[in-house]
């Protein structure tokens, strides 16, 4: 387990100005940008937020790995604005514009958790140049992509929960503004403590346990931010992982080059592990695929010290080896944004909003 700290949940969210106008919330972990080696940008999953970012990682494991850690909320999700328009390119265009305003370098790491997985996937494709390495946790995939056979979509589909299998359903026969109505109405009023009760109810054993006695906490306070704008970037994810993602696998393994690194538990009844054994088969060279034997879709990952520092290691090469890059490498600028600027195109915003009277003022598990 994680060595974790008590906060506040009434922390100053800072924010990035995108050239369109919407703005991304974010929040930093470990170390600044002066003292950084690398710098890792999360991207969280299906009805989740910047909270959560790496579930409980301590803060004496990204300083010891020299890691200056950004988690976001994606467009639609907390803080950060929807943008009715987002596809795969345009979400990897906006890591490329917080990277950007944030100083983060030329190239960075990535780490993608279920649903962000897929934008990580995203990236590889559409800025493959700005990506140093990824990791994915449980990665959601396309069931359409090629090398993923007829049989084998419908064994991993058959694989997952019933009410998963049911979403996916609705998501293809309903109009765009019934599936937002469904989401807004059936699946944002559960969130907080009736989604970590529910989920002890589907989720495979190891997920439950975790659940129970380590990360419910972070994740009731992560399942509430998530739904600040009554599930609208949930139902646009739910949308653009069940369409076309407008890219295959093998158009990937054309232009990136840098290392996949894909976690999965053998448990996991949200995301088979069988979908990630597809995806190494048609990327042998390009996918390492991590087998966690007897893990969820959870619980190898929230408030797990040995999957943190396995996930970092494998992502950097350990520390001090030919997998770390200096700041000066990473072309960090050293000029500090202080003060209250005014909002400009790929610019960070200084303005800063304190978290008031909503549910995550209760101190959480960091």
């Amino acid at each position: 387990m994680s060595t974790m700290a008590l906060v506040k949940m009434n922390e100053d969210v800072k924010f990035v100005a995108l050239p369109d106008g919407r703005r991304i919330a974010y929040r930093e972990q470990g170390l600044g940008k002066e003292t950084a080696k690398r710098s890792l940008l999360v991207l969280h999953g299906l009805g989740s937020s910047r909270v959560a970012g790496m579930p409980g990682v301590s803060e004496s494991l990204l300083k010891e790995m020299g890691v200056r850690f950004v988690s976001i909320d994606r467009p639609g999700y907390g803080l950060s604005d929807f943008n009715p328009k987002q596809t795969f390119e345009s979400a990897a265009k906006d890591v490329a514009h917080v990277a950007d305003a944030l100083e983060l370098g030329q190239k960075i790491w990535l780490l993608g958790y279920s649903c962000g997985g897929a934008y990580c996937w995203g990236a590889a494709r559409y800025i493959p140049e700005r990506i140093a390495g990824i990791a994915m946790w449980a990665p959601v995939g396309n069931y359409s992509w090629k090398g993923i056979s007829e049989s084998e979509r419908t064994k991993l589909i058959a694989n997952i929960t019933p009410r998963s299998r049911s979403t996916y359903g609705i998501v293809q026969r309903v109009p765009k503004w019934m599936l937002y109505a469904y989401v807004r109405y059936f699946i944002v009023p559960s969130v907080g403590a009736k989604w970590v009760e529910d989920a002890k109810n589907r989720l495979a054993p190891p997920d439950a346990q975790n659940l129970r006695e380590i990360s419910g906490d972070i994740m009731e306070r992560d399942s509430i931010e998530s739904a600040k704008q009554k599930g609208k970037g949930m139902a646009q994810d739910l949308l653009l992982i069940s369409g076309d993602w407008g890219f295959e696998l093998s158009d990937v393994q054309d232009v990136y080059q840098g290392s996949i690194h894909i976690f999965n538990g053998d448990q996991d009844l949200l995301v088979p592990l069988g979908l990630q054994q597809c995806i190494k088969k048609v990327l042998p060279d390009l996918v390492h695929l991590h087998d966690l034997e007897g893990e969820g879709h959870i619980s190898a990952f929230c408030c797990n010290d040995k999957i943190h520092r396995e996930t970092l290691e494998c992502l950097f090469g350990g520390v001090g080896t030919t997998g770390e890059m200096d700041a000066d490498k990473l072309d960090m600028g050293s000029e500090e944004q202080n003060g209250n600027q005014k909002v400009q195109n790929g610019s960070i915003v200084s303005e800063t909003i304190k978290e008031g009277t909503s549910a995550l003022n209760a101190p959480y598990l960091h």
